[in-house]
């Protein structure tokens, strides 16, 4: 399905779902910015001009543009093409044969029926450890360069400042980082959200990414799935992220911290919620028998 976006004489074609960097790019081509996409109604005009309309191909997709009013927003319709989208193979086609058999009398009915087709998310979280290396002032101000290493007991009495560093890093980028994932097919069918976050676990802070999923995933897709946040731990998100000076008072004249999600030793690990357990288990025992 085709959305044609008018502002004045001027048109963009999208395909739908679009994600959020392709429409940034066509608004901009028609003079309006990102956050217009917010305005666009179904043939209406907003007050800033935009308004879109829809290029049909098949009994389906004609079936749903009929069903859409006058004056939808095109944030709404997208998300719900998008829900259709990444509907799994049979529930798709279940849902298609429903519409060419029964039509659609409403957007209700539309967002009903997607709603009952996707299947319930599964929610995990992953793990990993954290890397701080800690810079800190003199009595005149100077910035040790060489800085030293402190551990994640040190992370968890900072955790709210490396919390909001995370914060404010991914402030300018709106983007679900599942939108990123490029790979095993079973995986990106399922991928609804990735979110990166840190957790204190027995007194030490810990990189959490909880991710969801419209079912459970093979042992192949999960590896696959550790395999990609490690990647935007080393290479990506946490690439960005790692090269943010954190400030915080813990020295006695002050200093900054770098916060890294990732390291290159043999000891790195992405670990399901059952793995860490077990991990943190070994470490318990590990500790008592010292």
């Amino acid at each position: 399905m085709i959305a044609i976006i008018s502002n004045g004489d001027y048109t963009a074609r999208v395909q739908l779902p679009v994600e959020r960097r392709q429409l940034a790019g066509a608004l901009s081509y028609l003079g309006a910015n990102h956050a217009s996409a917010y305005e666009i109604k179904y043939n209406e005009e907003s007050d800033k001009g935009l308004s879109f309309t829809l290029e049909c191909r098949g009994i389906v997709e004609n079936a749903i543009a009929k069903a859409i009013p006058t004056g939808f927003r095109f944030h709404t319709f997208n998300d719900a093409i998008a829900l259709m989208h990444n509907l799994p193979y049979l529930s798709k086609r279940e849902f298609e044969n429903t519409v060419k058999v029964e039509g659609l009398a409403s957007y209700e009915q539309l967002n009903r029926m997607l709603t009952e087709a996707y299947p319930q998310s599964v929610t995990t979280k992953y793990y990993c450890p954290l890397t701080i290396q800690v810079h800190s002032r003199d009595c005149y101000g100077d910035i040790d360069e060489d800085g030293y290493e402190e551990d994640a007991k040190f992370a968890a009495r900072h955790e709210d400042i490396i919390r909001q560093g995370l914060l404010e890093y991914n402030a300018s980028d709106e983007c679900n980082m599942a939108e990123y994932f490029h790979g095993n097919n079973g995986v990106s069918e399922k991928l609804r959200s990735a979110d990166w976050d840190f957790e204190r676990r027995n007194g030490e802070l810990y990189g959490c990414i909880t991710v969801q999923t419209t079912g459970p995933l093979t042992e192949d897709e999960e590896q696959d799935l550790k395999d990609w946040i490690s990647g935007q731990n080393s290479d990506g998100l946490g690439e960005g992220f790692e090269q943010r000076e954190i400030c915080f008072d813990g020295t006695r004249y002050g200093g900054f911290m770098y916060v890294s999600l990732w390291h290159s030793g043999d000891d790195y690990y992405i670990d399901n919620e059952t793995e860490f357990e077990d991990r943190l288990a070994d470490q318990g025992m590990t500790m008592g028998g010292m």
